[in-house]
C-alpha cells in the first residue's frame, strides 16, 4: 500500500484519496451523473474533485478494470457503454449453467468452510432492508452477493472452473452493479429468501435442491432485471422469466437427480 510520511510516521493518505476518488466516480457513473460515452477530462476532474492527477489516474485504472470506463488512443478516458439487456440475460444464463453444476457437486460435500462463508455472506445481505437503486445503497449488498456466489463455485473443488469464474470478476461485478441498479426496487426480502433456500440446501447436503435453488434465484434476478426495464423489454419476455410452476420444478429436480 502506498503511504505518505508526516512527522516521521507513515499514513495511508494516497490510498485513501485513491479510494475516495474511485468511489465518487463510480457512484456518478452508476447513478448516471456521468452518462455513457462522456469524456473524462483529467484536468477538469482534478479541479472538480480537489485531488492531484496521481490518485485520479489510479482510480480511473480501477474503474477501467471493472469495465466502467474505457480508454482510447489519443482520446483518453470516457464512461463505458452500459451492458445491453441481451448481454445481461445471456450472462445470467451462463451463470445458471455454471453455478448450478457447482452447487450440484459442492453441496453434498457439506464442507464446513463453505457453509461458514455462505452463512456470513447471507447475514451481510440480510442486513439490507431494501437494496435500493443508488450505488451507495446497494454496494455492500453487491460485495456480499459476489462472495456468496464465488463460494458456491469454489465448493465444487474444480480449480479450472474456479479460476475461470474468478477471471470474470470484472464482467460479473459490472453486471451485478447494473442489475441491482435496474432491479433494486424489488424487496430485499425476496432476494434474501432465495439465498436462504440455497444455504439450506447446502446445509442439508442436497445437491439437486441446491442446483434448483440457484437456477430459480438467477431466474428471479432475470425477472427483476426485466421488470426494471419494462420500457425496453417485451411483455412476453417478462412472463417467460417468471419462476417455474410446481410441476416444472419437479421435472427439473428429477432431471438433476438423474445426473447426480
Amino acid at each position: 500500500m502506498a503511504k505518505a510520511t508526516y512527522n516521521g510516521r507513515s499514513s495511508p493518505i494516497k490510498t485513501t484519496l485513491t479510494e475516495q476518488t474511485y468511489e465518487i466516480l463510480k457512484e456518478r457513473i452508476l447513478d448516471r451523473g456521468l452518462a455513457p460515452g462522456t469524456r473524462l477530462n483529467i484536468d477538469a476532474l482534478t479541479r472538480d474533485l480537489g485531488v492531484s492527477t496521481s490518485p485520479l489516474r489510479e482510480a480511473l485504472s480501477k474503474l477501467e478494470a471493472e469495465r466502467l470506463v474505457v480508454t482510447e488512443l489519443y482520446s483518453g478516458y470516457s464512461v463505458a457503454p452500459e451492458p445491453t439487456l441481451d448481454y445481461l440475460r445471456d450472462l445470467i444464463d451462463f451463470r445458471t449453467m455454471l453455478e448450478g453444476h457447482c452447487a450440484l457437486v459442492g453441496a453434498p460435500r457439506k464442507a464446513a468452510s463453505v457453509l461458514n462463508e455462505l452463512r456470513a455472506a447471507t447475514r451481510q445481505m440480510s442486513a439490507a432492508k431494501q437494496i435500493g437503486t443508488h450505488y451507495k445503497q446497494y454496494r455492500k449488498f453487491v460485495a456480499a452477493d459476489q462472495r456468496f456466489h464465488q463460494v458456491i463455485v469454489e465448493s465444487a473443488g474444480n480449480q479450472v472452473i474456479s479460476d475461470t469464474y474468478r477471471g470474470m470478476n470484472a464482467i460479473l461485478l459490472q453486471a451485478r452493479l447494473y442489475l441491482y441498479r435496474s432491479g433494486g426496487r424489488a424487496r430485499a426480502g425476496e432476494v434474501a429468501e432465495e439465498h436462504a433456500r440455497i444455504l439450506a440446501a447446502f446445509e442439508a447436503g442436497d445437491g439437486p435442491e441446491a442446483a434448483l435453488a440457484i437456477r430459480e434465484h438467477l431466474e428471479g434476478g432475470k425477472r427483476r432485471l426485466l421488470s426494471g426495464n419494462e420500457a425496453s423489454a417485451p411483455a412476453n419476455d417478462v412472463e417467460a422469466s417468471t419462476a417455474q410452476k410446481p410441476a416444472a420444478r419437479e421435472r427439473s429436480r428429477r432431471t438433476l437427480d438423474r445426473t447426480s
